[in-house]
């Protein structure tokens, strides 16, 4: 089903055809009685804009994407009739790209990405002018106005890309974004230096930079694992761009904001709204309407060529669709769309055309600037507007839960390569009005309006702790991690009873918020909570904090999807453990510009929550939180008389030491400075509780460490199945081994945790524990669903459960059934897994005692992390290598054209997460070789496929496609290459090469 929001809606379906919408022999149609015909003169501003191929792969995932033929243009007016003029074509000479013009604030000067071969002839200065990758120049229009400026490259990399440049204002340079990974490169993880993968092993990752005006002093200002792009400067001086959030099943391009010094990083909008992707965002214009508002496209991951639909977000007054910023502000809002007729922020056909790139104008008339490209199908392979298609065949091509079968021999295929012209948008008229139209076979795309307007705020930069800046490191303090947001993420949606202590009827004591502009019924009652006279001092449940980090995909490395193993997180260390205060409090030292993790974790070492996004801290940053994904609201909870409190039942020590405005982790560390540092095992004995006088009791004490294990013991935070978790299966137990796993489960048509290499390359167990059974129907026979176009056997779920995303991101190991089993307690799995995997008979062992706490810490760790096979690629034994032969090369002109049309066409693409339901057939549990039609993204993504150049045909990349059926639980169907046939011989020569 497809989610759309709108400011208004029409009932006529009148179709209006628009002009100037490119090729193909029908365009589309917007609808809406004020639709305006192409006016010959929009308004005399004058613009700017790119010209590029529209075959070009563009997608969100992709961070620089490119085609030969793309060049800027500027225009004399926002009019159709308006000379156009191209500015870059002397460098490009027909055989380069541009992008993301970016004006600055007196409208005199345009920054915009270039890339051109260094083969071609153009010069700058006594220079070569093109280094074959893409590069930040700046337009100067100051004296030989739109087409007599003088050119200025403020990069020349030949090995990485810039593009997206916004000016920062009080002449500080520049922001971009950038592949460069100039700090993170030799800050990873495990003391390597390498470029970084995005987390689905595709292209270099691209984040935030700045440089000075000259282009010198690049400075790497965020640190995700994925893509973090479309900088621009808000009115306040702070950037904005969205950030691709990927751990796990949480997979978006959400609204971020970030000082320019890269500090304070923290989501503006849209974590858990409706909608995949959040592109472009721009503020609108102050003096007017909207004024707070942000606009963007809003979009699916991929296959839509970065189209989607126009959304104005309310930023001022919501930090999450219907999460308003305080009681004061409706329950109901956040983001909508203002066109009078919804377009598709999905996958699949939008009848009414898709929008990218907006921009909006500040003139006073809200108006916005974008680019806009008409619905158009092939029928019969004549191009057609979608204005001639019937109900039926719009709910056809709309249809996400089809077979590709099904799809290829339609007659209609939605495929047509975008006509995306520039149109201003009139939000109070309703008008569409032309503006520039492209030739055929390009699209016009990232329009700027050539004019002044007001410079931005100077941010100065945060004071920064020079004793943790010399370390690299940065402190964090959440003042009480059960200061929650409407998910409950640390309240009672995350626990069970199991989690209530004896004597305990409530786990977090509850009040009423005393700030008015609270939006929560409830909220933690800390002060009954800090209180060691008080009950609910011993019943809260978040016992310590764990912090990880991202061991990310290196570049040119093979083998890393099989290392990585049946699951959708990417590798992850564990940095360590810190007490979490009776108040909710941590106070922690962290890695400084690393890509960081948070877990509360319960008295048996589980998480509660599992962490799907990364954060940071830069050197010598001292960062405060007022809770675990707090909206923005009023104060903290821990603030005011509550923090300040400092009940009786404390060591009088404690309570002289505590000053005005401290949590209790903030005096503790103060007094402690050691406390600070994380530690490796999981120990808390309480220091507050004066349990000499009357009705006080402590906090139980806690000792989790590895020291009782006989198995080999992890080192420096890193777990790989092979080597920690499987030897717990077939470590002798009991009586002569009587209690051991592997003497009863041992069963391949059960349960088998033997250490026998399977079929996968990896352990049978390790498959057992990760992959559900296939489900029967009453009669026997096995269940089918469509899943990504293909008919497969459902399966059912597995005793370790790795799914996680925005909507559901309860602790791995609480919700899967083997830690119901090992623990011997009802923790958060289904009632499915409970049935598929009941507990055992009474004839077995109570397998609650089988495990040591050690043992038992360990299998939490490895779960709650994802449930990988190998947490390093570095391990000589995870079959990750370096194979050089490889050619990207041969790889375009010999192995890219079959994958793109038997692979990329159907089933292997990105489809991300949203906080609405997933649609049908979407399902990404047993797919993530990822292609995007990106030549170079594509290539790094297949060399994960592979692991043993020297024989061809055993690598997942040939040896899953030339089985019938694939995927794995399809049902009926050819191989999708034959061994021998000529696209496998193609795959295997290439292969070959590298051995």
């Amino acid at each position: 089903m497809k989610r759309h929001v709108s400011f208004a809606c029409t009932t006529a379906a009148l179709l209006l055809a628009l002009s100037g919408c490119g090729s193909g022999d029908g365009s589309s149609s917007l609808s809406g009685s004020n639709a305006d015909p192409a006016s010959a003169s929009v308004s005399d501003t004058p613009i700017a804009y790119a010209k590029r191929v529209n075959t070009i792969s563009a997608n969100p995932t992709n961070g620089a994407p490119t085609a030969p033929g793309g060049d800027l243009l500027i225009r004399e007016k926002s009019s159709p009739s308006a000379p156009e003029y191209n500015i870059t074509t002397q460098f490009t000479q027909g055989v380069g790209d541009a992008s993301g013009p970016e004006v600055s604030y007196d409208g005199k000067k345009i920054l915009f990405a270039m890339r051109c071969p260094s083969t071609n002839t153009a010069m700058i200065g006594t220079e070569r002018a093109c280094t074959g990758r893409w590069n930040i120049w700046e337009y100067d229009m100051s004296n030989g106005g739109l087409k007599g400026g003088a050119y200025r490259r403020l990069t020349s990399s030949t090995d990485d890309d810039d593009v997206d440049p916004t000016y920062l204002p009080g002449g500080r340079g520049v922001v971009f974004t950038s592949n460069r990974q100039t700090k993170s490169k030799v800050n990873q993880a495990l003391g390597h230096s390498y470029f970084a993968l995005d987390e689905y092993e595709r292209e270099r990752v691209f984040n935030l930079h700045t440089m000075d005006a000259d282009g010198g002093n690049i400075t790497q200002i965020s640190f995700n694992q994925s893509h973090d792009r479309s900088p621009v400067v808000r009115q306040n001086g702070e950037i904005m761009f969205s950030r691709w959030d990927h751990v796990g099943g949480r997979n978006h391009f959400k609204i971020f904001r970030i000082k320019p010094d890269g500090t304070d990083l923290f989501v503006l909008y849209g974590a858990h709204s409706d909608g995949n992707s959040f592109l472009h965002p721009r503020e609108m214009d102050p003096k007017g309407k909207y004024k707070g508002y942000v606009a963007s496209d809003l979009m699916p991951l991929s296959r839509t060529h970065e189209g989607g639909a126009l959304v104005f977000v309310d930023a001022a007054n919501y930090s999450e669709q219907n999460t308003p910023a305080n009681a004061t502000v409706p329950a109901v809002g956040g983001q909508a769309q203002p066109s009078a007729n919804t377009l598709n922020f999905d996958r699949g056909l939008s009848r009414y055309g898709r929008i990218t790139t907006p921009y909006p104008m500040w003139d006073g008339t809200d108006r916005v600037l974008l680019s806009y490209t008409p619905c158009q199908v092939r029928r019969k392979g004549v191009i057609v507007s979608c204005a001639t298609l019937s109900d039926a065949e719009r709910a056809r091509l709309a249809d996400g839960n089809r077979l590709i079968s099904e799809a290829l021999t339609d007659e209609l295929q939605d495929n047509v390569a975008p006509s995306y012209a520039v149109y201003m948008f009139d939000p109070a008229k309703q008008t569409w009005l032309n503006v520039a139209a492209p030739p055929d076979g390009f699209m016009y795309t990232h329009p700027v309006a050539l004019e002044a307007r007001p410079e931005p705020s100077t941010v100065d930069a945060t004071n920064l702790d020079e004793t943790l800046k010399q370390q690299n490191m940065g402190l964090l303090e959440v003042r009480s991690v059960y200061d929650t947001d409407g998910l409950g993420r640390m309240g009672d949606a995350a626990l069970v009873p199991a989690d209530l202590p004896s004597g305990c009827t409530t786990a977090i004591a509850k009040t009423t918020p005393s700030d008015p502009l609270d939006t929560r019924p409830l909220i933690a009652d800390l002060l009954r909570m800090k209180d060691p006279a008080d009950r609910a001092y011993g019943c809260a449940p978040a016992r310590f904090i764990r912090v990880f980090r991202a061991v990310a995909p290196p570049v040119g490395m093979t083998g890393t999807r099989g290392a990585i193993g049946e699951t959708e997180f990417e590798m992850q260390q564990i940095l360590g453990y810190a007490p979490i205060e009776p108040d909710g409090s941590f106070k922690l030292q962290v890695p400084a510009d690393t890509p960081i993790g948070l877990a509360v974790i319960d008295a048996e070492g589980r998480a509660f929550q599992t962490h799907t996004n990364w954060i940071q801290v830069r050197p010598g940053e001292r960062r405060t939180c007022d809770g675990c994904h707090s909206p923005r609201r009023g104060g903290a909870i821990n603030s005011g008389a509550v923090v300040n409190s400092t009940p009786a039942g404390l060591i009088a020590s404690m309570q002289a030491a505590h000053l005005p405005g401290e949590t209790m982790a903030a005096t503790r560390t103060r007094l402690d400075p050691t406390a600070l540092q994380l530690a490796p095992n999981m120990v808390y004995t309480d220091i507050w509780a004066d349990t000499n006088k009357p009705g006080v009791t402590a906090r139980t004490a806690i000792t989790l460490s590895y020291s009782d294990l006989v198995t080999a013991a992890p080192t420096n935070g890193v777990i790989n199945y092979p080597e920690h978790i499987q030897p717990l299966w077939t470590r002798a137990r009991g009586v002569n081994g009587a209690n051991t796993c592997t003497t009863c489960h041992n069963d391949p048509a059960k349960l088998d945790l033997s250490g026998t290499v399977g079929g996968s390359g990896r352990m049978s167990s390790y498959q057992e524990l990760m992959l559900g059974d296939p489900l029967l129907d009453a009669n026997g026979n096995p269940v089918l669903r469509i899943e990504e176009g293909v008919s497969v056997v459902a399966r059912g779920p597995a005793l370790v459960d790795t799914a996680a995303s925005e909507g559901e991101a309860l602790g791995l190991t609480r919700k899967s059934r083997l830690a119901e089993i090992l623990w011997g307690q009802s923790l958060s799995s289904g009632s499915a897994a409970r049935l598929a995997h009941p507990n055992p008979p009474g004839t077995a062992p109570d397998h609650s005692t089988l495990l040591t706490k050690a043992e038992k810490r360990l299998v939490a760790e490895w779960i709650d992390l994802g449930g990988k096979y190998y947490n390093d690629p570095f391990n000589s034994n995870s079959g990750v290598r370096v194979i050089t032969g490889l050619s990207q090369t041969a790889f375009a002109t010999q192995v890219f054209p079959v994958l793109r049309d038997t692979c990329a066409s159907g089933c292997h693409q990105a489809l991300g997460s949203s906080a609405s339901a997933t649609p049908p057939g979407t399902s990404f549990r047993n797919n993530r070789f990822v292609l995007t039609g990106d030549v170079e993204g594509d290539y790094n993504v297949t060399l994960t496929m592979i692991s043993n150049a020297c024989n061809a045909s055993s690598n997942a990349l040939l040896s899953k496609p030339s089985t019938a059926p694939h995927p794995t639980g399809a049902v009926g169907g050819a191989a999708v290459l034959p061994v021998g046939s000529a696209n496998y011989t193609k795959i295997a020569n290439w292969i070959a090469t590298g051995c």
